[in-house]
């Protein structure tokens, strides 16, 4: 675990044998909660009375998805092989049930995906 800023963003890394049950949720709310009893993480509770009904902290988790951007110059071959790569990838189980995480506790990031930059364009005005 490390705490990339104090007390908002927490960095854990889990190793899970491939035989166990991936719950990557409850999990990271257990690790929270021993932190919490170990005095290594403070939780900030809000002044507005919020927390009294429901004092378990909120998570979020950011999945990143990469996609290919169009600024690539690809061959023929790299263009067919990456193409079919994402296919497979829309027809493979989606990233938050492989994780073992609640949908409304997820945000998804799309990425590009840039394999081979464009070579510089040359760009001619007319006036």
């Amino acid at each position: 675990m490390s705490e990339l800023i104090d007390d908002k963003v927490i960095k854990v890394n889990l190793n899970v044998g491939f035989r166990v049950q991936v719950r990557t949720e409850l999990f990271f709310k257990q690790i929270v909660q021993d932190l919490v009893k170990n005095r290594e993480l403070q939780l900030h509770i809000r002044p507005d009375g919020s927390t009294r009904y429901n004092a378990e902290p909120d998570f979020k988790f950011v999945v990143f998805q990469k996609f290919l951007s169009v600024e690539n110059e690809l061959s023929i071959r790299d263009g067919l092989l990456l193409d079919s790569y994402f296919f497979l990838k829309r027809m493979a189980q989606k990233d938050e049930a492989a994780f073992g995480l609640d949908k409304s506790d997820v945000v998804t990031e799309q990425v590009p995906l840039i394999v081979t930059p464009v070579n510089r364009v040359s760009l001619s005005r007319e006036l």
